[in-house]
């Protein structure tokens, strides 16, 4: 017996989409299932009959790389973030509608917020489950603890929806672990910052996919957020080792922006700042200050992306007085 697993990712680049699509049906009985880790994440999985939804087949598991096995062609953003292991579980109804149960084991808190982050659209239902949830259509997403779970449909009827809810609680209710936002996303100020769509990065995959700076890793990006904001700008922070690191990364970046053909009117207004224009029409302003990269995106005035800054400055002095 066979399922179709189907995901889709969309990366969004300057002057090009591209659409990966992975449609890998997976055989129910092939050997790749690690036999001997199945059981322990199975203590996550609901047991019995949810309102009328019970287990169909049998539950899957995908350790390390086996992951693409079951994701070829999406598997790189669940490692960039830190994946460890995920177990499938398919559900039915009587009416013969279907649910996907996906939970994934990520190393630690901090990963699981990052790939749910990723996962979760900016326009969906806030949901009270785990450290935090979202419903878009017909997927949900939650992650706490170390953990993520994903759980889709196949249709947005009232009755599925139900569904997807309800499995998600008893699910929730299976997860002992608890977990808090990383307080590095805390560096972003305050005011006007829309929270449901903040978005936690670990390497380049993430970051571009949330805004294409350029093809390669320009930034050498190990930890960073972006913020988007009710005014209309959003703000990056990348985090590195020392201040010496970042300065030599900030001046390298600085030099891929002015001879880019992508980017325009160059301005470097000092050694630890410059301003460009994008093709979008938006501006870009980066500076470094101690280990980090501040990038303020969007349509601003010189004395709006000066208090912008002073205030991730006050955040980021804050920080390294405590």
């Amino acid at each position: 017996m066979k399922r179709q697993n189907i995901h889709w990712i969309l990366i969004v680049g300057a002057d090009l989409i591209f659409l990966i699509f992975s449609g890998t049906a997976v055989d129910r009985s092939f050997g790749h299932i690690n036999k001997s880790k199945v059981q322990s994440l199975q203590q996550y999985l609901p047991p019995g009959d949810i309102n009328g939804w019970k287990r169909n087949y049998s539950p899957e598991e995908y350790v390390g790389e086996d992951l693409y096995l079951y994701i070829n062609g999406g598997a790189e953003i669940y490692h960039e973030f830190g994946f460890q292991r995920v177990i499938v579980q398919d559900f039915k109804n009587d009416n013969e509608k279907s649910l996907s149960l996906e939970l994934y084991e990520m190393t630690d808190s901090e990963s699981a917020f990052g790939i749910y982050t990723f996962k979760r659209g900016d326009s969906g239902e806030v949901l009270s489950l785990g450290s935090g949830g979202s419903l878009e259509d017909y997927y949900l997403n939650f992650w706490k603890g170390r953990f993520l779970v994903t759980i889709t449909g196949f249709d947005s009827d009232d009755e599925t929806i139900l569904g997807l809810k309800k499995i998600a609680q008893a699910v929730n209710d299976m997860i002992p672990d608890s977990g808090e936002i990383p307080d590095f996303v805390n560096l972003l100020p305050d005011y006007g910052l829309e929270k449901e769509e903040i978005k936690y990065f670990k390497g380049h995959l993430a970051l571009f996919n949330s805004y294409p700076f350029f093809n390669e890793d320009v930034f050498f990006l190990k930890r960073g957020v972006r913020g988007n904001y009710s005014q209309g700008f959003s703000v990056f922070i990348f985090e590195y080792p020392d201040e010496k690191e970042c300065r030599k990364i900030y001046l390298e970046a600085a030099q891929k922006f002015k001879h880019s053909d992508r980017y325009r009117d160059f301005d470097m207004a000092g050694g630890q700042n410059f301003v460009v224009s994008a093709q979008e029409g938006k501006r870009l302003a980066l500076e470094y200050y101690r280990s980090y990269i501040l990038i303020l995106l969007g349509d601003f005035t010189g004395k709006e992306k000066t208090d912008i800054l002073d205030r991730l400055k006050a955040k980021i002095e804050n920080v390294h007085c405590q």
